[in-house]
């Protein structure tokens, strides 16, 4: 090989490198002990200590308590997280299958609707132990696609501007429009939210506004009149509006606003008193794992008592079995606003949400509400 196609080629896998670097961000966990010989996980890879690979939307901070966890009670195995945008996850998961490449063990993902498509497309083997039976029947389809976590949108406020202008944060939606609209010098580029164009999470919480709330176009505009900010994911928002740069946040997730405010006195969050919608990340096997039983075990451990203890707990994720005490947070949004609440089951009713055409049009109506943004 010339020196020329040898620079060539060294230049083509470093742009690889950079490429896969830039579309996740790994985090490794070592086995706690290594295997003896005769230790039976050995028998779960033919050459190498076991390792789950997990591809994951979740924040590591939040998600890794459930990690340590599992490993406490599987020593021998190793965890390798790969934390992905969920389109990303879902095009990620198109190509290896497409090129005939090995895939996660396990994947979880806050796009519910790309998620019940990769299941009902035939990309995700089925699974049933006694974890995933004692799931209420919503939270599981075809033994194929399991809801791990249960998580509310919520509003999130800086409580420093509000307290220094003398403003009452918005309960409602209603509120939060009456508010922009009365004070908008106040308000101008100090509001954030998701941009649905990037984020899968932020589209499913502006379609489910949609159903329930006949005034949300009047919204998305006073947001554009506002001149919104949008980002793609919730931890960059908080932060934000934390330290004053933005102030006031809407539809976003409840379980990472409602941990860093544990951490940050500075950030409020509300849940709307006229309805809360709620949505799960889902959990599929996918047909290509490369060690399925693992990512089985995994599985079984999330939906377990201890492992959505320590999803609740640890992480503020919500759980989905009916089995587990509630924490503070928990009991406030499904014993307080129950009847206020509107989730998502899990099944094909979800694919409505990608119907490409039915998409574009929100898109665009989406668009053409925050034209006074740009």
């Amino acid at each position: 090989m010339t020196l020329g196609r040898t620079c060539i080629r060294l230049c083509v896998i470093v742009l690889v490198m950079q490429a896969t670097s830039a579309m996740a961000e790994v985090f490794s966990y070592e086995p706690l002990r290594l295997a003896q010989v005769s230790d039976p996980e050995r028998s779960l890879l033919s050459t190498g200590i076991p390792k789950a690979v997990i591809y994951g939307s979740a924040d590591i901070e939040a998600f890794s308590p459930v990690i340590k966890a599992f490993q406490e009670e599987n020593p021998l195995v190793g965890v390798e997280y790969h934390q992905l945008q969920t389109l990303e996850m879902y095009d990620m998961t198109l190509m290896q299958r497409e090129n005939a490449e090995a895939n996660a063990d396990l994947i979880i993902s806050s796009s519910m609707d790309l998620q019940m498509k990769l299941a009902n497309d035939g990309y995700a083997i089925s699974h049933q132990s006694t974890e995933t039976q004692a799931l209420p029947n919503w939270a599981r389809w075809r033994n194929e696609a399991f809801a791990v976590t249960q998580e509310p949108a919520v509003i999130a406020y800086n409580r420093a501007f509000f307290r220094e202008h003398d403003l009452e944060p918005p309960k409602t939606r209603e509120d939060f429009i009456a508010l922009l609209t009365n004070h908008d010098d106040l308000f101008s580029e100090k509001v954030t939210t998701y941009d649905i164009e990037r984020s899968g999470v932020g589209f499913l919480f502006l379609a489910r506004d949609e159903r329930f709330f006949a005034g949300i176009w009047d919204f998305v505009r006073t947001l554009g009149q506002s001149k919104v900010k949008l980002y793609s994911n919730t931890s960059p928002m908080l932060e934000k509006i934390a330290d004053g740069q933005v102030v006031l946040g809407y539809n976003l997730l409840g379980s990472y606003a409602e941990t860093f405010s544990r951490r940050n006195q500075n950030l409020g969050v509300i849940l709307p008193e006229d309805f809360i919608v709620v949505y799960s990340r889902i959990a599929i096997i996918p047909r290509a794992a490369r060690n399925p039983d693992l990512g089985a075990r995994f599985l079984d451990f999330m939906l377990s008592v201890r492992g959505q203890t320590v999803l609740q707990n640890d992480g503020n994720f919500n759980p989905v079995r009916d089995d587990i005490p509630p924490s503070t947070f928990s009991s406030l949004i499904f014993d307080r606003y129950g009847e206020r609440v509107r989730s998502f089951p899990v099944g094909p009713g979800l694919l409505v949400y990608l119907d490409q055409a039915k998409r574009q049009r929100f898109i665009r109506r989406w668009q053409d509400s925050l034209l006074n943004r740009r």
